[in-house]
């Protein structure tokens, strides 16, 4: 296999990764971040699998704006992972054990007896 190949492999990985992103669906993500790591992965492997002569200008060109486009891509995936996670906060906020066992914010010194509310209707 030569460079080319390879690198037209790792470029067809990142516009999967790309479509998988912009599905902007959780289990999509999740699946593009694998799909990210391991063409990252691939890509940081390549110095070692060919010899010198095969990195001509061109593909040094090739390989510097693929690296762009992941580095790009990582980021994008962060932001969506932390807009997730606010949104995720939003709706289910953390809620403290003293709701249901009594008023001591610590997990193990919380109040023998739950206490029952009764709603009148």
């Amino acid at each position: 296999m030569q460079l080319r190949e390879a690198l037209e492999q790792i470029d067809g990985m990142i516009d999967l990764v790309n479509a998988l992103v912009l599905e902007n669906q959780p289990e999509s993500t999740e699946h593009a971040i694998r799909q990210l790591r391991d063409g990252m992965q691939a890509f940081a492997g390549l110095a070692q699998r060919f010899g010198p002569e095969q990195f001509t200008p061109e593909n040094i060109a090739h390989m510097q704006a693929m690296s762009q486009r992941m580095t790009q891509m990582r980021g994008h995936i962060a932001k969506v992972s932390a807009i997730a996670a606010q949104q995720l906060g939003a709706l289910m906020p953390e809620q403290s054990i003293s709701h249901t066992y009594g008023g001591s914010k610590q997990p193990g010194n919380a109040a023998s007896v739950a206490r029952l509310y009764h709603i009148s209707g």
